[in-house]
């Protein structure tokens, strides 16, 4: 302790305290008059907010440093909460784990507040590199006599900031209202204008210095206003009308108010409220008006001319074949839609284009047919042209059938002419000619046909026999090779397994690594006789399915005990969740089993670091098994890939990590054996969780289905997602 540094007794420290003006200034005092004089030279003080401990000042910490530092009241575990929450003094061994804190050794030191059944108001965090609690008893004592003053003027700042922040919401609340446009007010159950915006007071209020007509005019509008109210009160909610007239003050004219009126949540001075919004409807109001009274004035100048022209419409439009009317001079002067795709020449259209072109032709022949029929005297004409259609450029042949439109005195006025496609009609005539003559060398085609068919259901039922024996021929040749591939494999690593026992003499160092890598090289050999076999007997429908009550669980730790030598060597962590109540499944189990194993394999060869999790959980009909890794992973593409017969992603892959590639093709096709399904979820790099989903009873597949219903079946059970 520096020697020029006095220590303060109690009451002194009060009184300096008390005076304080804030919590970080009684915090200053404490630092500088208890804990510099017990040469204490480093400490934060974290004070209870409600949801955490919270670094608030710190002694020789940086401000921003000791705001960070923060602990979770949930975490009773912590060193710091549990002597918050007793408000026990003691020491205890604290490392990094307090956020932006530096390493080492701290004390803590319970800060009481003015409650000794409540928790304490904060926590004196003493260090990093503290001595004994035994070489702070005044501190000790210090803290607990001015606690409940710290904790005092805490309350009264959030109290003073509480304030701050409510005047502030009022005032900027205030200046909202005020610069609305439109009349707020708030009145009492009596009608009372008890708040009033600017706009509202320039309606309802008087000044001293206001004329005799403006307070007229306010007093009517206060008449008026209340009278509204009173009325809406008696109607409820059944009232339609909400226009208000009032009167303006400034200029004696009048207004119109749309009121929007509900009653406020809360009471003021003892009293219901009711706040009132009035909008301006006036210069809409007049403006509707006037657009009425022009809408009807052209509503009845329409009437007229839509009678006639309605009638003529009616005729045209509801006609599916182009209809024109041409004058005298053979101008045309109304045609319908179908009619304009063929004669009218669309804006932005280029005159030397085609689609201008094919206008213009047909326009030219349909004129040179009007103008010869203008000049006969016939009051009808059925002729055929050829016209284009302009949006495609193809010709198709028409029947025109025009007709003369004469007037009083017997003279023609117009000329209605209707343009039928006959393209359907030449097609059925030529189709009809076509088939007239397809009947005549019917039957000699039929024939032949005949005996084409025939012959190639001779030839497609000898190419089954031959595939059928030769998958026979297969599986006969795969089950007598069993025992000629296994046996010599078995005599290899029988007779290496007595040489490295010492059984036919001792072995130098080279003779031990050599019999090593045979032994492992015949293991190896025999995984993958095993496993060309086993998809041979899938592939052939020989494999058999023994259905059993299977226990997943015990399956799993059965499981956890084979894999666990190859996680340990790996130096990986390992995990099993189970949910609870999972059902009992009725399956195979060894094929379960090899299908688990497989995937576990897996995900212990692909990965290096991180660790392996297998969790079960009930699903839809069944038990879903996920297999995670924190592995290399798979790109999207190549996921479907994983699944293929001696198929790895690349060849890479396959160097180093080795394998057959038949785990995934045979996991994937014993599980549709099982009647299961297997999803995948990988990203590369981040590991891959493969989601085995199994029924709760498994039904037996026939030993004789073909093969293609297997592979087809297998290929259906796999889903692939990212």
């Amino acid at each position: 302790m520096s020697p020029t540094i006095r220590r303060i007794h109690e009451a002194e420290l009060l009184g300096r305290i008390s005076r304080a003006r804030n919590l970080s200034e009684a915090l200053s005092i404490v630092f500088d008059s208890v804990l510099s004089a017990e040469g204490i030279e480093k400490a934060l003080v974290l004070v209870n907010d409600g949801q955490e401990l919270r670094g608030v000042l710190g002694m020789a910490w940086d401000p921003r440093d000791a705001t960070r530092v923060a602990v979770s009241l949930q975490e009773a575990s912590h060193p710091l909460v549990a002597a918050h929450d007793g408000c026990r003094a003691g020491a205890a061994e604290l490392s990094t784990g307090i956020a932006a804190a530096p390493p080492g050794r701290y004390l803590i030191f319970p800060i009481p507040g003015a409650s000794p059944d409540k928790p304490c108001f904060g926590i004196l965090l003493v260090g990093p590199d503290a001595r004994e609690m035994s070489d702070f008893p005044r501190v000790v004592a210090h803290l607990s006599a001015a606690g409940p003053v710290l904790e005092r003027i805490g309350e009264l700042d959030r109290l003073r900031t509480h304030e701050r922040q409510t005047e502030q919401q009022r005032d900027l609340l205030t200046s909202i209202v005020n610069t609305l446009p439109d009349p707020v007010l708030i009145t009492d159950s009596e009608n009372s204008i008890l708040l009033e915006n600017r706009r509202a007071e320039s309606l309802f209020s008087v000044g001293e210095t206001d004329s005799e007509g403006r307070r007229r005019a306010v007093e009517i509008n206060n008449l008026l206003f209340s009278s509204f109210l009173t009325r809406s009160t008696i109607a409820g909610s059944d009232s339609n009308s909400r226009e208000l007239n009032l009167v303006d003050p400034s200029e004696g004219g009048d207004l119109l108010f749309e009121v929007l009126s509900t009653q406020l949540p809360t009471m003021i001075a003892g009293e219901k409220a009711m706040v009132s919004v009035l909008r301006d409807v006036t210069d809409l109001k007049r403006a509707t008006t006037e657009l009425e009274h022009q809408f009807q004035r052209l509503r009845q100048a329409e009437q007229k001319s839509r009678r006639e022209r309605d009638r003529l419409n009616l005729i045209l439009e509801n006609v599916g074949d182009p209809i024109l009317v041409t004058d005298d001079q053979s101008n045309i002067i109304l045609m319908n839609r179908e009619a304009e795709r063929l004669f009218e020449v669309l804006g932005g259209v280029d005159v030397q284009s085609r689609v201008h072109q094919d206008v213009r032709t047909n326009d030219t022949k349909f004129s040179s047919f009007i103008s010869d029929f203008t000049l006969s005297p016939d009051a009808t004409r059925v002729t055929e042209v050829s016209l284009a259609e302009p949006e495609s450029g193809n010709e198709f042949p028409a029947e025109v059938v025009s007709g003369k439109v004469l007037n009083e005195r017997g003279e023609m006025s117009a000329i209605v002419s209707v343009l039928h496609d006959r393209t359907k009609a030449v097609e059925n005539e030529r189709l009809a000619d076509e088939l007239t003559r397809l009947n005549e060398n019917l039957e000699g085609r039929i024939s032949d046909a005949t005996e084409e068919l025939e012959e190639r259901n001779r030839q497609l039922q000898w190419q089954s026999e031959e595939l059928q024996r030769a998958y026979r021929l297969k599986s006969q040749f795969l089950a007598s090779m069993s025992h000629e591939l296994r046996t010599p494999i078995n005599a290899l690593l029988g007779y290496t397994s007595l040489m490295r026992d010492h059984i036919y003499g001792e072995l130098n160092t080279r003779q031990e690594e050599a019999l090593s890598r045979m032994q492992t090289a015949s293991h190896h050999l025999l995984e993958l006789v095993n496993d060309i076999l086993d998809l041979a007997k899938i592939e052939a429908g020989k494999m058999p399915v023994h259905v059993e009550r299977v226990d997943v669980a015990d399956l799993i730790a059965e499981l956890s005990q084979t894999i666990e030598p190859m996680v340990r060597r790996k130096s990986l962590g390992y995990h099993v969740e189970l949910d609870s109540g999972l059902p009992p499944l009725d399956t195979d189990r060894t094929k379960v089993k090899q299908i688990i194993l497989n995937l576990l394999s897996n995900a212990v060869k692909f990965t290096r670091h991180g660790q392996v999790a297998v969790r079960a959980r009930p699903a839809k009909a069944g038990i879903t098994i996920d297999v995670e890794d924190s592995g290399i992973g798979i790109k999207e593409d190549d996921i479907p890939k994983i699944f293929e017969d001696f198929r790895q992603v690349d060849q890479s892959s396959t160097r180093e990590y080795g394998g057959t590639g038949l785990g995934l093709s045979i996991t994937k096709k014993l599980l549709h054996l099982l009647g299961g399904t297997i999803r995948v979820q990988s990203r590369p790099g981040l590991g891959s969780t493969f989601s085995v989903t199994l029924p709760l009873r498994s039904e037996e597949i026939l030993l004789d289905q073909d093969i293609s219903r297997v592979a087809r079946g297998a290929d259906q059970a796999v889903i692939t997602d990212r």
